[in-house]
């Protein structure tokens, strides 16, 4: 699980995330960024050192929730392992969205996609 201080919770911020922040797209996950901006929104005190993830398994995935929380479960741990490794830089809002495609993939496939879309996104270190 990941640390609460790392938790993308309020409703505020997944608006303030979704309309703000671009796509970056990957075979089985896409993810919605948004390098924050504490300017912008001076109420919400954010600081250029947040960084929060959510993440998104729809519907359209499977409509077994049983399948879906799988999926984010394996997101989420992708996800704890590069936090813990500190191979994600800071000052970022991200939400992981699973595909489709995503369903049937090994946890190897999803971590893969993960560090690609990450990668594309210059959120890794070292990138």
């Amino acid at each position: 699980m990941l640390k609460p201080q790392n938790r993308l919770r309020k409703m505020k911020d997944i608006e303030i995330l979704f309309k703000e922040g671009r796509f970056v797209g990957g075979d089985l996950v896409t993810l919605k960024l948004w390098w924050i901006d504490p300017d912008k929104y001076p109420r919400r005190e954010y600081s250029k050192n947040d960084l929060k993830f959510g993440f998104v398994v729809g519907k359209k995935v499977s409509k077994s929730a049983v399948k879906r929380n799988r999926v984010k479960r394996q997101m989420r741990e992708v996800i704890r392992l590069l936090l813990k490794d500190a191979k994600i830089k800071d000052g970022a809002m991200v939400s992981v969205i699973a595909k489709p495609s995503s369903l049937g993939a090994s946890y190897e496939d999803i971590e893969k996609s993960i560090v690609d879309v990450l990668r594309k996104g210059r959120l890794l270190q070292n990138t």
